[in-house]
């Protein structure tokens, strides 16, 4: 028969690693590029559809290792057929081509895996330069606008069109400490939008396949508050 351990003596440990960690809180200014994978562009995607991204995050740290970030983004994604080559030359390109603002609201738990304290048991700060990687939930709104020939504006918007999709942030990136309280965070990240309606086509494109948009770049961060205890490691 296994043993279990109590209710109250597993609630003691849990409360024990985060009452005794060193807790922290940290807000700054994102700044990068955006860029989309979808119906207009080439796998994986167009270089030269990489637009300015811009945001604001604040990150909560429970400890060396676990962390939760918030954050609001903003970009601008687009496509066009004349980025995908025609499989058949003869072929006339059809001459589409779109682009949309983009907004996203997103919350993700992040594993600073090599993590440590920032203060050692004697109270001394020590710099910190950790990786994490991180997933969550989001929330995205874009509204594309298709630019096609004379003939074909009849087409959109299409039937199931939308414009707000729930998104599944991906993470990796590196986290450092230039002085005791200013921070620099370099990440890169994808989304999956469980849509093929982020670039407003599906059903006169390719239905089968879901829209994915990235952002990646730098954030600079300003440490709001951080707690000293005993540098415990979990």
């Amino acid at each position: 028969m296994k043993k279990r351990l109590p209710f109250p003596l597993l609630l003691f440990l849990f409360s024990f690693l985060f009452l005794n960690a060193q807790r922290s809180s940290e807000a700054g200014i994102f700044i990068g590029a955006s860029n989309y994978m979808g119906d207009l562009s080439p796998s994986p995607l167009a270089a030269n559809e990489t637009h300015l991204a811009f945001g604001g995050h604040y990150r909560y740290m429970a400890g060396p290792k676990l962390g939760l970030k918030g954050s609001v983004s903003f970009g601008k994604i687009s496509g066009s057929d004349s980025n995908i080559p025609l499989e058949d030359p003869t072929q006339g390109a059809r001459r589409w081509d779109m682009e949309a603002g983009l907004m996203e609201v997103a919350l993700q738990a992040e594993w600073h895996f090599l993590g440590t304290p920032r203060y050692n048991n004697a109270g001394l700060y020590t710099r910190q330069a950790s990786p994490f990687l991180s997933a969550g939930l989001g929330l995205a709104f874009a509204e594309a606008k298709i630019t096609t020939a004379d003939g074909d504006k009849v087409r959109f918007p299409e039937p199931d069109d939308k414009s707000a999709f729930i998104v599944l942030p991906l993470s990796a990136g590196v986290r450092f400490d230039i002085t005791e309280s200013i921070l620099l965070a370099g990440e890169f990240g994808v989304r999956a939008t469980f849509s093929d309606y982020l670039d407003g086509l599906s059903e006169y494109a390719n239905p089968k396949h879901n829209d994915y948009y990235l952002f990646g770049g730098i954030t600079i961060l300003y440490l709001i508050d951080a707690e000293f205890a005993p540098a415990y490691r979990y």
